[in-house]
């Protein structure tokens, strides 16, 4: 399975926090196919709107979004720029910032202990009744 993210995500970036591995997929998402939709750099995004537009609606219909979503705000360092889950840099920066009001400073820690959770919950052994 290929990372399911733009290639300005994957680009020569600083280690992922281990608890929040690169969303894979088994077919090429859209962001694989074609990445230069996706690939905004500082001050792109008010001239290329339309763009814009296609890759938020891109995003939309992943069913990778969710995930990358949540990768992108616990990597800061490797989604400094382009659209990744439908989401500007300066959104990821704003979505972090509510985060750590809601969960606290350590909120990515508090992720990580709800996305075992999570885990734990989906691959235990149904009881009988």
């Amino acid at each position: 399975m290929a990372p399911a993210l733009p290639a300005h995500a994957q680009r020569g970036q600083r280690a992922d926090d281990p608890r929040f591995p690169r969303p894979q997929s088994a077919t090429a998402t859209r962001c694989q196919r074609t990445p230069t939709l996706f690939d905004f750099e500082r001050g792109d995004y008010a001239r290329r709107m339309p763009e814009l537009a296609q890759a938020r609606s891109a995003c939309a219909r992943c069913p990778l979004a969710a995930d990358c979503l949540l990768w992108a705000l616990v990597n800061k360092n490797a989604a400094t720029v382009g659209i990744i889950a439908g989401t500007t840099p300066r959104q990821r920066t704003q979505l972090r910032s509510r985060l750590a009001a809601r969960l606290g400073s350590d909120w990515v820690d508090v992720l990580a202990d709800r996305e075992a959770a999570r885990r734990d919950r989906a691959t235990a052994p149904v009881r009988a009744a």
